[in-house]
């Protein structure tokens, strides 16, 4: 006989899914460009009294290294900071998954103070990476004019994640000699 779904117990790895999970979801949110919008601009939108002399010589300049001028202009935000924004969110989930993993190979017995120690520092590393987490995305969610209504999602699974965590420290706490 099962039991229902909502009154089921946690899984004793569900912080390593929850891990796991978070980190499909905002690889799916980035690979949008944090959700912005892309508005495509052409030369004049960008440069309101360009002459027919200085756009011939501007689009002749995007020719010749085989850009469209009109897609040229397509970004609202620099590209740089797009993929910085980028890079910081995948290396804090590549820790925290690391992080997570390196604590879980530790099997902690009774009494073993060192092997507690070392697995408490990893589990503490993860804790702080979903910490950075929670930071660097109000920050990019403030730089790219993001509505936060639309991270509360990711914020609440960072927010689960630290709370699965702290439980699976506390329960370690038994095997402290």
């Amino acid at each position: 006989m099962s039991v229902i779904k909502n009154l089921r117990n946690l899984s004793s790895m569900e912080f390593y899914k929850n891990a796991i999970q978070m980190r499909r979801e905002l690889t799916e949110w980035m690979m949008r460009d944090f959700g912005t919008v892309r508005n495509k601009k052409s030369l004049h939108s960008v440069i309101k009294d360009i002459s027919q002399e200085d756009e011939q010589i501007l689009t002749e300049v995007f020719q010749k290294y085989g850009k469209n001028i009109n897609r040229g202009f397509q970004y609202e935000y620099p590209e740089w900071l797009v993929d910085f924004e980028r890079d910081k969110l995948v290396e804090l989930l590549q820790t925290l998954v690391e992080n997570i993993t390196r604590a879980n190979c530790i099997y902690v017995s009774k009494g073993n103070n060192t092997e507690y120690e070392l697995r408490r520092k990893y589990q503490d590393i993860a804790i702080g990476c979903c910490y950075a987490l929670y930071a660097e995305l109000q920050y990019i969610a403030e730089s790219f004019r993001i509505d936060l209504n639309k991270l509360v999602p990711l914020l609440e699974s960072i927010e689960k994640e630290v709370d699965l965590l702290k439980g699976w420290r506390q329960k370690d706490n038994k095997l402290k000699g």
